[in-house]
């Protein structure tokens, strides 16, 4: 990857591609899980790529493994930032209800979200970054607590109290449909 990005910084800007490619799933996968949606998951992992181009001069690293901490960092920080705006843009939407009964597209799509994703209602984004690196990416603790900036021992921390928060929401969403089926 060296050669790429000194290829990169010396004006050969196909090499970026090449970098891109190489990351790109993992990026995407990190992004798809911070924001549950795919559209944004994609124009995130756009950005993301687009910040470590613009900043590739400042990275001074020359493993291919601190490059992809590199990218998920800036990843971690770009979604956070996403999701901000989000909760600030859904804590408005109630003041521009819509007045009849029919649902807009993007609701009735919305209507049928994952199951999975329903687990990770309730987490916050830096639950989600942990969770993520952990057992989509399979990261280590010590290699987490880096991208992160907090000590491998928090991560663990953390790690354990979001495994116990998922099992608490996987039993009470069971718990909900199950008294649903029996609904009159």
């Amino acid at each position: 990857m060296r050669r790429h990005i000194d290829q990169v910084l010396n004006g050969n800007l196909d090499e970026f591609e090449m970098i891109v490619r190489h990351f790109e799933r993992k990026i995407f996968s990190f992004c798809y899980f911070m924001l549950a949606n795919r559209q944004e998951a994609e124009d995130a992992a756009q950005e993301v790529f687009f910040k470590a181009y613009r900043n590739l001069a400042s990275y001074r690293h020359e493993s291919d493994e601190l490059l992809l901490a590199w990218l998920y960092k800036i990843a971690s920080n770009h979604c956070r930032t996403l999701l901000k705006r989000k909760n600030k843009w859904l804590l408005l939407m109630p003041l521009f209800r819509n007045e009849g009964n029919e649902k807009s597209a993007e609701q009735t799509f919305s209507d049928k979200a994952d199951v999975q994703l329903q687990l990770l209602e309730g987490l916050t984004a830096a639950e989600k970054e942990i969770l993520a690196l952990r057992v989509l990416e399979d990261r280590p603790f010590q290699e987490i607590s880096a991208i992160l900036g907090i000590s491998s021992a928090t991560v663990r921390k953390r790690f354990e109290r979001i495994k116990g928060k998922l099992i608490r929401n996987r039993n009470q969403l069971e718990g909900t449909r199950y008294g649903q089926q029996f609904e009159y």
